[in-house]
């Protein structure tokens, strides 16, 4: 039985990850998805910085189906703050090695019905230089959210 398990598994696996493959509509569970930022523009005083952006990505096994919102806030906040999407929400954090981080994280429900997150961050502005106004966020599957006592 785990024999069966476990080669049904790598069949699976090869055949969705193979580039001869049919086009995928969904993300491969548990694999880096690639969340793009667009018209990023940042806003920098004494006081902190404010930002705002479109971002997107594809559908993913783990959270649902391809999202495309506008998120605002500042690094003052200090927390995630919920996009358009609400499911989606981010953060700036000011870093001294890489300058201005991106955090974002997604959340919903996967084709398994369970709850998730997927997480991801890039550079959006060099220490000392200008924001990049677009770039790719690399977002991971972190796992299920437990919910009511439930996972």
């Amino acid at each position: 039985m785990h024999l069966t398990i476990t080669l049904t598994t790598t069949l699976l696996s090869t055949l969705l990850s193979t580039s001869h493959a049919l086009p995928q509509t969904v993300v491969n569970p548990g694999g880096i998805t690639n969340w793009t930022v667009t018209n990023f523009e940042l806003g920098c005083s004494p006081g902190g910085c404010t930002y705002n952006f479109n971002i997107n990505g594809p559908a993913s096994a783990d959270v649902g189906p391809a999202f495309s919102t506008y998120c605002s806030g500042t690094d003052v906040q200090q927390k995630l703050v919920p996009c358009g999407d609400q499911n989606v929400k981010a953060n700036l954090v000011p870093t001294t090695e890489d300058g201005l981080v991106l955090v974002v994280n997604r959340y919903g429900a996967g084709i398994n019905g369970n709850h998730g997150i997927m997480s991801g961050n890039a550079t959006a502005a060099p220490a000392g230089e200008p924001a990049y106004p677009s770039f790719v966020i690399p977002a991971k599957f972190y796992g299920d959210i437990a919910t009511d006592g439930k996972k």
